[in-house]
């Protein structure tokens, strides 16, 4: 997973190699804010729906990417729609950016219009075939980060569809890593979420849109946290979230984060009319607990939280 330079190949995100000037960013890029922000930003190219969603490149000046198929490619996107030699960015000197079209099968477009050739511009939004694109100014941290959850995705015991931990590892591995986080006196919060009303999506858009929503709910999950925290597909669309070293009210404030990032996402890009929420249940570590009463816990506050009317996050101290 992950974009390759012409003739450099990388297997996640091109790393960032060529620093812009300081300058008012258009991104729209969920992630934690745990570190100073850097006055330096990076022109990066990244995938904002369906499978390939997160996949990136960084542009940097009078080089060029060629986004496709093709394994030689700058950016390799996986989307049938998307041709071998789909299209070319270019990137001069003086920091002008350039789409060309080679000649595609299902087209390129920049913000819903048709190109052979068009420049981009920070906030744009570019179509390969289906698959949506959007050009940002992302600070280095950012980048960092994102290259960090391609690196997790494409880790061992993942579910092959989103790339989270399987649920295997939350019965053989996940045990190990509680007794010693337990040795130093450190406990992990629970976070159960539920797609909301996800029969709904699946019967009106279908089982592909469907599998794209869990795609891009687990990457907004894996964005919105630490590398220290677990993220797992549980079962269909339930997906289970273990924050390390959080208590109930630090976990409420990742859940809300979360939820937020879920309902403002720009879903259209999945599929005209889309639009998703999530519903979470978050339980705080207690002393000497199973693991297995834990997540119940959450399960019965994330049942309050649909109850209540769904896209909320319900915590399991509140209920009677």
């Amino acid at each position: 997973m992950g974009s390759k330079r012409d003739g450099h190949t990388n297997p996640l995100g091109s790393r960032p190699n060529v620093l812009l000037p300081d300058q008012d960013s258009t991104a729209s890029f969920t992630v934690r804010r745990d570190l100073p922000t850097r006055k330096i930003v990076v022109l990066t190219l990244r995938v904002v729906a369906g499978r390939d969603m997160l996949r990136y490149v960084t542009l940097n000046n009078v080089d060029s990417v060629t986004i496709g198929r093709d394994e030689n490619g700058g950016l390799v996107l996986s989307d049938a729609s998307v041709s071998r030699r789909h299209a070319r960015i270019t990137c001069t000197a003086d920091g002008a950016v350039t789409v060309e079209d080679l000649h595609s099968t299902n087209g390129t477009a920049v913000n819903g219009h048709p190109v052979d050739t068009a420049a981009l511009h920070p906030g744009d939004h570019l179509e390969i075939g289906t698959v949506s694109l959007r050009l940002d100014l992302l600070s280095l941290e950012e980048v960092d980060h994102l290259h960090r959850v391609l690196e997790r995705l494409e880790a061992n015991n993942r579910d092959p569809l989103t790339g989270l931990l399987n649920r295997a590892w939350l019965d053989d591995d996940f045990p190990t890593l509680q007794a010693q986080a337990a040795l130093i006196g450190v406990d992990y919060a629970c976070l159960f979420v539920d797609i909301d009303n996800f029969k709904s999506v699946n019967d009106r858009f279908g089982h592909q849109v469907g599998d794209d929503v869990l795609v891009g709910v687990a990457r907004l999950l894996m964005v919105g946290v630490r590398e220290t925290d677990a993220c797992v597909r549980y079962g269909g669309e339930e997906l289970l979230m273990l924050l390390h070293g959080s208590d109930e009210s630090a976990a409420f404030e990742v859940a809300e984060r979360v939820r937020r990032a879920i309902e403002n996402h720009d879903w259209s890009r999945t599929n005209p009319g889309l639009q998703v929420t999530a519903s979470f249940g978050v339980a705080g570590p207690i002393g000497g607990e199973a693991v297995k009463e834990q997540i119940n816990r959450a399960d019965r506050a994330l049942y309050a939280a649909k109850a209540a009317g769904r896209n909320r996050a319900a915590r399991a101290s509140t209920l009677s």
